[in-house]
């Protein structure tokens, strides 16, 4: 039996494969989702259509009648902006239109006011800022000097005369114009010492505010006066109301709600409408007029704010279940792929004991128990590699121990000892291992040292001594082409530098020398004093100590000689 006809025998054998894993979970979604869509359409067909109609023409007036009160207050802030800016008063105290252009210009365009003007204290006209209809936000059409059309306003001349009540010093009012109907807030312009100086006004036409509400409320606006003229509509050919039936509106005005029985049909288009009135009031209770909210009669498709809520609801219930699924879905299916990603990444940086654990017995369970028998194998083929690496390298020390008998077991002697202090200085196990490999080959430049030298009975000459110090040179030359015995380098080649920058072969200094050199330095000296050599017997351990303390400082490393006093001691 071939490869491919087991894998295929053993995928057949999976009690649940990962299409069906898929497909079962969004045939269930589906079902759910059936239900809830006849559920919907149910509550949309027997929902009393009479109600609905009502509820949307409440809904849509009590949202014009807040949104009339949003952009009172946003033109106040931009009317309190101006009039506080610093150097306005004294510009319209002085007449100076283009120096209150230049002040006020900016924060006009920002906050997209279709109209500023300021008046002086006789009620003529310092400057007026009005857009271009259709033109780009920062085009304004400015005018200054002359009589105002505004000095005879009521709001006007409530600022001009210094009146405040229980809403303040600010008045509003509406002007119809040649360009326009529009809605205005008046406030003073006053001077440092709080003497009013001028007067502000703000404006909006009408025209713009009912688009901007029939934006908002998909109603049809109509804002008209007291005699029942339209002042502005969204209507194409608006019609106006009756004067009683305004006056009975503003008399019956309820603060705390819209009246269903203020209210209206009409025709407009071959459309029939029902139009809902409301009072139009500014600054908490001044009434300037009435303002009309209509809705098409041809609402058999529209829903109550109830049923949308409910359709809101069920639509987001749906939608947080298909994430929830989905969430879930793909993290079963996709975390043992993620755990395989993990596990070859981890596999790449060299770390071969990783396991992939699986709980499943699909196709992602056999890639997970190959995966993990091909690191297994991976792991005992690189384990049989390093063995045979390190055997070699105890070769090459026994080679040398054969060429040099007077260091035989050097090296058995300072393994022990280098290992001991490298975890008392907490060095990671993994960097120990090169260091042991840096201990046992730390001579094996002086493979390259010529017999008559090595081992030679007496002391070394001059020229000698320059060829036996080039013996780290000789291990770098060795070592640096094997690739995984670079990181054990710094002790074959950097094991003879010293602390002051004395020694060799690069006269490295302090902490320029790698730790496991200094480590070494310390080891290597301590077995060479401690050991007979050909030319002198062993020190004893006390005589060894004091030659010891005399190099730190010099030729050891003052922080590592405290550890090492204290192992040795």
């Amino acid at each position: 039996m071939n490869i491919a006809s087991s894998v295929s025998k053993t995928f057949n054998n999976l009690p649940l494969n990962i299409k069906e894993k898929v497909t079962l979970p969004y045939l269930i979604l589906g079902v759910i989702l059936v239900v809830g869509a006849a559920f919907v359409v149910t509550r949309v067909v027997f929902d009393t259509i009479e109600e609905r109609f009502t509820n949307q023409l409440l809904e849509a007036g009590i949202l014009a009648s807040e949104r009339m009160v949003v952009e009172e207050d946003q033109m106040l802030k931009v009317l309190r902006l101006l009039a506080y800016s610093n150097g306005v008063s004294e510009a319209v105290q002085n007449s100076e239109p283009e120096t209150l252009r230049e002040l006020t210009f900016g924060t006009v365009v920002n906050n997209r006011q279709a109209l500023v003007v300021f008046l002086d204290m006789e009620g003529n006209l310092v400057l007026s800022a009005r857009h271009l209809e259709g033109g780009n936000i920062e085009e304004y059409e400015f005018a200054s000097g002359g009589q105002s059309i505004f000095l005879d306003q009521p709001f006007v001349q409530s600022v001009l005369n210094g009146v405040s009540d229980d809403q303040g010093n600010k008045f509003t009012g509406y002007l119809e114009t040649e360009k326009g109907t529009y809605l205005y807030i008046a406030g003073p312009v006053l001077s440092e010492d709080r003497k009013i100086v001028g007067v502000i006004l703000v404006g909006k036409p009408l025209s713009a505010l009912v688009k901007q509400l029939r934006e908002e409320t998909l109603a049809q606006i109509t804002i008209y006066d007291f005699e029942g003229n339209v002042l502005a509509s969204t209507f194409p050919t608006p019609s106006g109301v009756d004067p009683t039936l305004v006056e009975s509106i503003i008399q019956t005005q309820d603060e705390s709600s819209i009246v269903l029985s203020n209210s209206r049909g009409l025709i407009s288009r071959n459309i029939g409408y029902r139009e809902l009135f409301a009072a139009w009031e500014v600054r908490g209770w001044d009434d300037l007029g009435v303002i009309g909210i209509a809705l098409g009669e041809s609402f058999l498709v529209s829903t109550t704010n109830v049923t949308r809520i409910q359709i809101t609801l069920l639509a987001g219930l749906l939608f947080i279940l298909v994430i929830i699924i989905g969430l879930n879905l793909s993290y079963i299916i996709t975390k043992p792929i993620l755990e395989l990603v993990i596990a070859s990444k981890k596999v790449m940086d060299g770390d071969l004991n990783v396991k992939v654990q699986t709980s499943s017995k699909d196709e992602l369970a056999v890639m997970a128990n190959t995966f993990n028998q091909m690191v297994s194998s991976i792991r005992n083929s690189k384990n049989q590699i390093i063995e045979s690496y390190d055997s070699t390298l105890e070769g090459w020390t026994r080679a040398l121990d054969l060429r040099n008998e007077e260091t035989k077991g050097h090296t058995d002697r300072v393994l022990e000892l280098m290992e001991q202090i490298a975890r008392a200085l907490g060095i990671e196990e993994e960097k120990i291992v090169h260091i042991r490999r840096g201990t046992i080959l730390h001579d094996i430049g002086k493979m390259g040292v010529p017999d008559r030298i090595l081992n030679k009975p007496g002391k070394l000459t001059d020229e000698e001594w320059v060829i036996m110090r080039n013996h780290p040179n000789y291990a770098y030359g060795m070592l640096k082409d094997i690739h995984f015995l670079v990181p054990a380098l710094p002790i074959p080649y950097c094991h003879h530098e010293r602390w002051d920058g004395k020694g060799y072969p690069r006269g490295l200094k302090g902490e320029e020398i790698p730790i496991e050199a200094r480590i070494f330095a310390l080891v290597d000296v301590w077995d060479a004093i401690t050991s007979d050599r050909v030319y002198r017997k062993a020190m004893s351990k006390e005589q060894a100590i004091e030659i010891m303390k005399e190099g730190i400082g010099t030729h050891f490393d003052p922080e590592i000689s405290k550890l090492f006093m204290e192992i040795i001691n």
